[in-house]
């Protein structure tokens, strides 16, 4: 019979702690305009060679900063206790804010350089790799905005998405990724033996970027009466904004823009396919006896603590914390021992990852590693099980990882007292999500006075979607 161990974070002394990123965050808004810098450099020094410094920042300076030998890692997770201070401290608040328009700005001078500069062919693929980058990035600052529950930060998360043509992002990530991560239904997850360009083209572009966003929307409206085709659609919101931004630099500058409009926004959902293929790469939850899967836990996510590439992806690289407690703010997200962890951080992995046999090189061993050589524990291309299992299926004893119940996230002041002589309500136990019947919940299609028994059973938590209904509490 093989070990349990426990997958808990480590925390460090409370009276001790000082967030040691506090104030590395305030690299992110200028990282995203450091294509300007780029572009400035190479105007007025008249070199073209410096169009591709962010290129070189991204696939070089970064992968090396995140070497043990530099920079390397950072495993120290705050305080439990001081997590809600730090979660409502508006500083880290701030900066993503600002961040939106930053995306933008990188955008429109991009646009600018291509219409009104004398560039070689090779120069202008540098601007638009450079600013289609930074849309890639408005990925991540709209992934930390869209999984908060305020209107502002959601709204956010739209209009940074727009940058790239990518807005029906949150809506596959948050109600479809979420919930189907790490099983083989979820086109956001990649397959043990699957290479990153059949997975891009077959699965992950067509399901998570068109059918599966437009179903869930579908679903959505149809709960409140409605049919796809209105503006309460989040599909069609973002897509609105991207028209008019993409239109109206069209109108500044003309028809020499499109390639560059078009590269830019391809090379966003590249991104985003990238970081979708390496973060879940083969990992599986167990199907349960009732035949619902095991609920996320961090060990359903590959994770990495490397500080360079950490700070630029707004502490994403810690995706075990994220996936298993989505609403947690960057700035909290905590490093987990006995979980998956990838050899260097999402810059590194995004160039490995697009080469299949360093990737195979790479990560096999890795993926096999931590399953024990069990590919029954995997998620596995099934076009090619019956190869790997011939060739990798070696079954040794391995600890079974068993991942931290999330008790300290419920004393996070998220858990409700119920109130006497309310509607009865029904609290998520994971990120506390309150559904009261008297309120209902509206923008998921459940009118006031809704009660709990008709809500369907396959709903679940539409703040953390990792949580069913079944799992709800009484409150």
């Amino acid at each position: 019979m093989s070990a349990q161990t426990e997958s808990q974070p480590k925390s460090a002394s409370a009276a001790t702690y000082r967030d040691p990123k506090r104030y590395a965050y305030l690299l992110v808004p200028f990282w995203v305009l450091s294509p300007l810098l780029s572009i400035y450099l190479a105007i007025s020094t008249g070199h073209a060679a410096w169009y591709w410094l962010v290129i070189v920042l991204t696939y070089l300076v970064f992968p090396v900063l995140d070497f043990d030998a530099l920079i390397g890692r950072d495993t120290r997770n705050p305080p439990e206790s001081l997590v809600p201070r730090l979660e409502e401290d508006r500083w880290y608040r701030v900066i993503t804010y600002v961040a939106v328009p930053c995306h933008y700005v990188t955008l429109f001078v991009g646009a600018w350089t291509v219409a009104t500069q004398e560039l070689s062919m090779l120069s202008y693929i540098a601007v638009a790799w450079s600013c289609g980058l930074m849309n890639g990035f408005a990925v991540a600052t709209a992934h930390e905005l869209g999984h908060k529950k305020g209107g502002l930060e959601r709204w956010l998360s739209k209009i940074c998405l727009a940058t790239g043509c990518y807005g029906q992002y949150m809506i596959d990530h948050n109600r479809g990724h979420h919930r189907d991560v790490a099983t083989p239904e979820d086109s956001g997850s990649a397959r043990f033996g699957e290479n990153f360009w059949g997975y891009m083209f077959r699965r992950q572009l067509p399901h998570s970027t068109l059918f599966r966003p437009w179903q869930l929307e579908k679903e959505r409206l149809a709960r409140k009466g409605m049919g796809p085709w209105t503006l309460q659609n989040e599909f069609i919101q973002p897509m609105l904004i991207s028209a008019v931004t993409y239109g109206v630099i069209v109108a500044l500058w003309g028809w020499p823009v499109v390639p560059y409009l078009i590269a830019v926004a391809f090379i966003a959902y590249l991104f985003l396919a990238l970081a979708d293929y390496i973060e879940h790469y083969g990992l599986l939850r167990e199907k349960l006896p009732d035949g619902r899967y095991a609920r996320v836990r961090p060990e359903h996510s590959w994770n990495t603590d490397h500080v360079a590439s950490n700070v630029i992806f707004w502490n994403v690289q810690r995706h075990s914390d994220h996936h298993a407690w989505p609403t947690r703010r960057y700035q909290s997200l905590r490093s987990f021992e006995q979980v998956p962890n990838m050899p260097t951080g999402y810059p590194g992995m995004f160039g490995i990852a697009l080469i299949p046999p360093l990737w195979r090189a790479i990560m096999y061993p890795r993926v096999l590693a931590f399953h024990g050589h069990d590919l029954t524990r995997m998620n596995v291309d099934p076009a090619r099980r019956e190869a790997l299992m011939r060739r990798y299926h070696q079954p040794t004893a391995v600890p079974v990882v068993v991942a931290a119940d999330g008790a300290a996230s419920r004393r996070q002041g998220h858990v409700i007292a119920a109130r006497a002589g309310t509607a009865p309500r029904h609290q998520c136990p994971g990120c506390g999500y309150v559904y009261d019947e008297a309120r209902g919940d509206p923008p998921q299609g459940f009118a006031p006075g809704t009660p709990w028994r008709a809500i369907p059973a396959a709903w679940q938590c539409p703040d953390c979607a990792v949580r069913d209904k079944v799992d709800f509490l009484r409150l």
